[in-house]
């Protein structure tokens, strides 16, 4: 290789570099928005299960709200091992007019978190293994979720009112 060729090499390397915006923080911004998502939707998910009609749907609402308080701390986990920091978060909860739509609302959230997560999966492979691998636990564990609240969406009443 000629010395034109590798300074080239080398200065389209730094350039590159200097240019490209830092992953590292594209990845923590990521994980924050997911952690404040996660909590988000655990207080949502509790929300609508104390207003579910049926009992298993409440106590199945309940095990996916206890999941993504879990799913919350492995990022809290993962944002500070990168040397970020955790906010304190607020944001407010959707609330349907019958159980149909809460679920109908929550799944809309889950599939929306799938799309993210696909999305920036590689970006973050890039970056930091672990994190990837918590991102992908998680994943995983939402498909469930989203298996869930499609199998209660089906079984639910679009046209119900909300109980007493």
């Amino acid at each position: 290789m000629s010395l034109w060729s590798t300074l080239k090499s080398i200065c389209s390397g730094l350039l590159r570099k200097l240019l490209t915006p830092n992953r590292r923080q594209e990845v923590l911004a990521l994980l924050c928005r997911e952690y404040a998502d996660k909590l988000k939707d655990s207080r949502q998910y509790r929300l609508h299960a104390e207003q579910m009609r049926y009992k298993h749907f409440r106590d199945q609402l309940l095990r996916i709200a206890d999941d993504e308080e879990k799913h919350a701390q492995w990022l809290k986990d993962r944002i500070i091992a990168l040397g970020g920091e955790v906010s304190q978060i607020s944001s407010t909860l959707e609330d349907g007019w019958n159980s149909w739509e809460d679920l109908r609302l929550d799944l809309k959230e889950e599939k929306r978190h799938e799309w993210d997560l696909r999305d920036q999966l590689p970006k973050v492979e890039r970056v930091d293994a672990d994190t990837a691998d918590t991102l992908r636990r998680i994943f995983a564990e939402e498909k469930n979720h989203r298996a869930l609240l499609t199998a209660m969406l089906m079984r639910s009443d679009p046209l119900a009112e909300r109980p007493p």
